[in-house]
């Protein structure tokens, strides 16, 4: 008899367990190691003082907050109001917009759907440097150049498929008897929307939102294109320019960097909750 043969049963299939998982320990240590790395010499070198760039490895040797406190004397607090305004605009847009269509398409049954909603994904794989022009002039025909508002509806155009593929498959798990009982009760397309539809699927349209704020906070092309003041311009239009203004003093530019991160990071960690929380909370009773 083989060693195979007299193996007990399951324990092959056990021991390959356990290899891929050690496995997707391995990869998961790596991706740690490949974006946790640059985090902490981005917050290690923003807690640097000037003079201590040059000598201080990864970890500063005198922490100091010098660097984060001059922030708040400039026009820093101006583009974070201005980057929540855009990108939440741009959210709320995104909503308004995906949240309706994906219902609606998840009531048509048709096998050109989902290939119509690819396809306009990759419609906008086009570069949006051969877009400024077109969207340029028909925001000047609606009055919205040089407004946050046009920027958030530019951006929105970007988001409003990529959150209808995700939205649609959702409804689509819904039980159809769901429906009818609210029928029954007269309930029409639109109350059971808001009122069944979305409490039950609330935490694939949070992270769907999720999703949508986090691309939206750094969009930095449609910002300088379609704004014309100063005063109007969010937090990726103000690093950019910082990299300018402080040159190399790195502690400048890393401590930017670690606040304009911070509310990604809260918006991220509140996502994976609601994504680990799983879909169908408060299901049918």
């Amino acid at each position: 008899m083989s060693v195979a043969e007299s193996a007990p049963p399951g324990r092959g299939i056990h021991s390959e367990g356990r290899g891929w998982r050690r496995l997707g320990l391995v990869f998961l240590v790596l991706i740690t190691l490949a974006y946790g790395l640059p985090l902490l010499w981005m917050v290690g070198t923003s807690l640097k003082q000037a003079g201590d760039l040059a000598t201080d490895g990864w970890l500063p040797s005198h922490p100091t907050m010098a660097a984060y406190r001059s922030f708040f004397a400039t026009d820093f607090l101006p583009a974070l109001r201005n980057s929540v305004v855009i990108s939440g605009t741009t959210t709320l847009l995104s909503l308004a917009l995906a949240v309706p269509a994906a219902y609606g398409l998840s009531r048509v049954r048709s096998r050109l759907i989902v290939p119509g909603l690819v396809l306009l994904l990759v419609v906008q794989l086009i570069p949006t440097s051969a877009t400024f022009i077109p969207l340029f002039r028909l925001l000047a025909q609606l009055g919205l150049v040089n407004s946050q508002f046009g920027v958030s509806l530019a951006q929105a155009t970007l988001f409003v498929p990529f959150a209808v593929l995700i939205l649609r498959p959702a409804f689509n798990s819904l039980p159809p008897a769901l429906e009818e009982a609210a029928s029954i009760d007269g309930a029409g397309r639109l109350r059971f929307l808001v009122r069944i539809a979305l409490p039950l699927l609330r935490n694939t349209v949070l992270v769907t939102a999720a999703i949508v704020l986090v691309s939206s906070w750094g969009e930095l092309v449609y910002s300088l294109t379609f704004l014309l003041e100063q005063d109007k311009y969010p937090l990726s239009v103000y690093i950019a320019q910082s990299v300018g203004r402080f040159n190399n003093t790195w502690n400048l530019l890393m401590s930017v960097a670690v606040l304009a991160s911070l509310p990604v990071l809260l918006v991220v960690l509140a996502a994976q909750r609601r994504l680990r929380d799983g879909v169908t909370l408060g299901a049918v009773k």
